[in-house]
C-alpha cells in the first residue's frame, strides 16, 4: 500500500494501491493494515481518503466504523478536468490513462 498526496486538496493524503496476495484476501488483513497506517497520518493531522472500484474493498470499508462513504457513482472526465486545472490548457490526455469512465467508484474518508 502506498499513501500519496491528494491532488489539489491541501491537507489530504490518499490511499494508493492496497495489495494483498490472493491466498490472504478476504480475511481482513488489508483493511487492518490500511487502518493502522492511516491512523499514523491522522495523528500527524492529515485527512485521508480511499477511492476504489474493488467490490471486496468497498464492502469491507462500508462495514468498517473508521471509514465514511462520501461519494459513489460514475464520474466522467475527472482526470481531464484535473489536468486542465493543473496546466490551464485543454491538453488532451489518453482516454485509458487513469480514467474511471464507465466504472463505479467509491470514495471513503477516514473518520478523525
Amino acid at each position: 500500500m502506498g499513501i500519496i498526496q491528494f491532488p489539489m486538496r491541501k491537507g489530504w493524503k490518499r490511499v494508493h494501491r492496497l495489495v494483498v496476495l490472493p491466498d490472504y484476501q478476504g480475511v481482513g488483513i488489508g483493511t487492518l493494515f490500511q487502518d493502522d497506517v492511516v491512523k499514523k497520518y491522522i495523528d500527524d493531522n492529515w485527512n485521508v481518503n480511499c477511492t476504489t472500484t474493488t467490490p471486496a474493498l468497498v464492502n469491507s470499508l462500508r462495514r468498517n466504523k473508521n471509514w465514511t462513504l462520501k461519494r459513489f457513482g460514475r464520474v466522467k472526465n475527472t482526470l481531464q478536468k484535473s489536468m486542465e486545472k493543473m496546466y490551464g490548457a485543454k491538453k488532451r490526455i489518453d482516454k485509458g490513462l487513469g480514467s474511471s469512465d464507465n466504472r463505479v467508484t467509491y470514495s471513503f474518508n477516514f473518520k478523525n
